[in-house]
């Protein structure tokens, strides 16, 4: 059966309290809706790249468009191989695979809802009511606004925070949390700083007192898994990686270099195909799985890596945003309570209202590792 595909770019508002220094570079997104002449399923691709949302939507538009309107296919893990094959000159990873995703993610979608049947029976069935997650903080300006931060998310019963500040300041944010909250569990997201293993190592080293639970993406290249193999035979402290990997061979190489946890993100590898098949490499070589989900203030990839940890019992947590999701939006938003999440079986997006979100172009470049020195927003 022929398919309409129809994408829509959106910004959502990304509102913390206190402000984050992220506030207007996390406000975009990528949805995707898929019907045939009865259902339809939605999607969502992650933006990265600072932003660079045309890239996304030209693949979109020039390809799976016009394939999905001519051939007929009826299982999102075919429209996935298809597509890998058709595009994989241009390179199967990041903007192409962050495309498929969206797409494949909505396939899925409208399968449940052409079968009448929850996702997760489609995916193998619960094994789970909820899901644990943990409070993912954006970058903050200020120390004050990361201790208050961390009592919300305290107070609202996470009991694991994660900080995105940059190399020069997470130390003195950790230890202020540690001087205020003892009882609360720290990660830390570096993305990618530190481009020697001497530098890496002095950094684990100072930290480590703190009592980290992982810090993630230490190293530039995210993927020199030689460099890495190295970082972890070292490391007092887990290391976490995978949110910028995308094929099965970067996986099992990843898996290889003993890292403690593998963070695949389902809105930028190829959707939940993909991700069930990540998920069956590191259930064989016994590694955790902590997937990766954007902070921001959209729902729609998180439902469907939600609904997978209702299923595959090897995703121990997942990260969560801080900040509110639009109500106007969606039909129905997951459900937190004391740090687990009951998330909706299916996304449904209010498409009248997609257009209070219209996408506002501007320059995004996200401030991570050692951009915050070299680059200043005019």
């Amino acid at each position: 059966m022929r398919m309409k595909v129809k994408p829509f770019s959106l910004s959502i508002p990304f509102n913390t309290n206190p402000p984050s220094d992220w506030k207007d570079t996390w406000d975009v997104q990528l949805y995707v809706k898929v019907e045939d002449e009865e259902d339809y399923g939605w999607g969502e691709t992650l933006v990265a790249g600072s932003g660079i949302i045309n890239s996304y939507l030209s693949i979109i538009n020039d390809i799976v468009i016009p394939i999905l309107s001519k051939v007929e296919l009826t299982e999102p893990t075919d429209v996935r191989t298809i597509l890998e094959k058709i595009l994989f000159s241009a390179g199967n990873c990041g903007v192409v695979s962050g495309a498929i995703s969206a797409v494949e993610m909505a396939l899925w979608g409208l399968k449940a809802r052409k079968s009448n049947v929850e996702l997760t029976r489609l995916i193998g069935g619960k094994v789970r009511d909820s899901v644990k997650v943990y409070a993912s903080f954006p970058r903050f300006g200020k120390i004050d606004y990361i201790i208050i931060a961390t009592r919300k998310s305290i107070e609202r019963g996470f009991d694991l925070v994660k900080l995105h500040q940059s190399p020069s300041s997470v130390i003195d944010a950790v230890k202020a949390i540690r001087g205020n909250y003892k009882e609360v569990k720290i990660a830390i997201d570096l993305n990618s700083p530190f481009d020697n293993l001497d530098k890496a190592k002095e950094f684990v080293d100072k930290v480590h007192k703190y009592e980290i639970e992982w810090v993630e993406e230490p190293l530039w290249p995210p993927n020199d898994y030689d460099l890495l193999s190295k970082l972890t035979e070292f490391s007092p402290i887990p290391i976490a990686a995978g949110e910028n990997e995308y094929s099965l061979y970067g996986f099992k190489k990843m898996i290889e270099s003993g890292i403690t946890y593998l963070q695949p993100d389902i809105a930028k590898i190829g959707g939940v195909s993909k991700f069930l098949e990540i998920l069956d490499l590191a259930l064989k070589h016994k590694v955790r799985v902590l997937p990766h989900d954007r902070p921001d203030a959209s729902p729609l990839s998180l439902i469907y890596t939600l609904n997978l940890g209702l299923v595959k019992s090897q995703i121990e947590m997942v990260e969560y945003t801080i900040a509110d999701f639009p109500n106007d939006l969606f039909y129905s938003l997951p459900k937190f309570k004391d740090g687990y999440i009951y998330p909706s079986e299916n996304p449904e997006v209010i498409e009248e209202n997609i257009e209070k979100y219209g996408y506002k172009n501007r320059l995004r470049i996200l401030h991570f590792s050692d951009l915050e020195s070299k680059l200043t927003r005019k």
